[in-house]
């Protein structure tokens, strides 16, 4: 494990300032080591209940081909309880057995959440042997539920393949589909069940694009946002995608695009005054979007309360990390002050005003990214250290101050 301390500093009113116990933290979790067949992907990571956080990966053996060109793909995780300095041993948490006979011959790209009352993780995930881009609904790309009661000590899981296809029985064209990797997004209003709200997107096929489930018992039963028929990116085609929830409830969607030559995120916004999704807007501009040049990758998608250094004005940040490009290169997170509803209303809100700060200028792809106790956000993504070979990435954590990745233009709200 590496551990990297970079100084970091700040240039506010024209001085260069320095932070106070200025560190930033960089810790190598995962290392993907070629020569021994044993390659780490797709990031995630949660924050338990106790403040110890949870790093979770594919681990894949052989090959970074993912389920259908790969098999006996574990998910797996490690533990830090000094907010990321350190972590613990390597956990098993989805054992894909290899044997390419049904659910259990692989598992990957975790989508994980811990519930702010019960303290309960989750993890939704794709499973089985069949690939995304040849899954029928005779032979579909199946899926897993995986939860920890007990802190991520021990987990449990089980197929809910026939469950979540069923939720689109109406619409047979829907016979592919993968929860995105990453976060689920939990309410912070919207409490009809056992438990607070959640939401994850899903990816379908060419032509469906992407959609959006939610559930109200913490992932027992879950539902299309808006309906089965709803398609919130069908044009231009949707792919993978994140979802966050807007201060007043309603739900932001961002979403890659197949069309690489869009370069950027596609934004739509899910009105429950309405109860329908509104008209896709596309953030493309190399100054004030969402730019990602020639590169078709997913991130995470993050709002935060902030304040403004300017004038200590208590507001929303909207986050968006993605490549930006060209290709899977240069890790960055876009950033958005949301001043008021006018600024968050509609999904054109969403394609201009974005700045810019650059991670990584490695090559890199996947990444994710939370809000901690602490105000920091904690940042999780995939980098190539040597910068030359894109199947050798090494998943990275760091910690990431807001006053960081603006510049100094806003303070967590802690």
């Amino acid at each position: 494990m590496k551990v990297d301390w970079l100084p970091r500093f700040l240039l506010l009113t024209g001085l260069t300032v320095a932070l106070q116990a200025a560190a930033q933290l960089r810790v190598n979790v995962f290392d993907t080591d070629i020569a021994a067949g044993q390659y780490y992907r797709i990031p995630a990571i949660v924050q338990l209940d106790d403040g110890r956080l949870l790093a979770i990966a594919d681990d894949r053996h052989g090959s970074d081909y993912d389920i259908g060109g790969n098999w006996g793909i574990d998910i797996v995780g490690r533990m830090s309880d000094d907010q990321g300095k350190t972590w613990g041993e390597t956990i098993l948490i989805a054992d894909g057995d290899g044997l390419r006979e049904g659910f259990h011959d692989s598992h990957g790209d975790a989508a994980a959440v811990v519930d702010r009352e019960t303290g309960s993780i989750l993890i939704m995930c794709a499973s089985g042997k069949q690939g995304f881009l040849s899954s029928t609904l005779q032979e579909p790309l199946r899926v897993g539920r995986y939860i920890s009661n007990d802190g991520g000590k021990t987990w449990s899981g089980s197929d809910v393949t026939c469950d979540i296809y069923s939720i689109f029985s109406c619409c047979p064209e829907v016979n592919s589909l993968f929860f995105s990797s990453g976060r689920i997004c939990q309410s912070r209003h919207i409490k009809a069940g056992t438990h607070y709200r959640i939401y994850s997107a899903i990816d379908a096929p060419m032509g469906v694009g992407c959609l959006v489930l939610y559930s109200d018992d913490f992932g027992l039963s879950w539902h299309a946002l808006g309906g089965p028929d709803a398609r919130p990116t069908s044009a231009p085609w949707g792919d993978e995608a994140k979802v966050e929830e807007l201060p007043n409830g309603n739900i932001l969607l961002s979403c890659r695009s197949k069309q690489t030559a869009t370069s950027g995120r596609l934004f739509n916004i899910y009105n429950y005054d309405t109860g329908i999704w509104g008209e896709i807007a596309i953030s493309n501009d190399p100054d004030l979007g969402t730019y990602s040049e020639d590169c078709s990758c997913n991130g995470e998608l993050l709002i935060v309360p902030v304040s403004r250094t300017s004038d200590n004005r208590q507001i929303h940040l909207a986050l968006q990390s993605v490549p930006r490009g060209k290709g899977r290169q240069r890790v960055s997170i876009y950033y958005k002050p949301l001043l008021g509803p006018s600024d968050y209303d509609e999904p054109a809100d969403f394609s201009w005003g974005w700045k810019c700060y650059q991670v990584t200028g490695n090559y890199s792809a996947y990444s994710t990214m939370i809000a901690t106790r602490s105000g920091d956000i904690a940042f999780f993504l995939e980098d190539c250290n040597d910068n030359q070979s894109t199947s050798a990435y090494d998943l990275i954590f760091l910690t990431l101050p807001i006053e960081t990745i603006t510049n100094g233009r806003y303070t967590a709200i802690k």
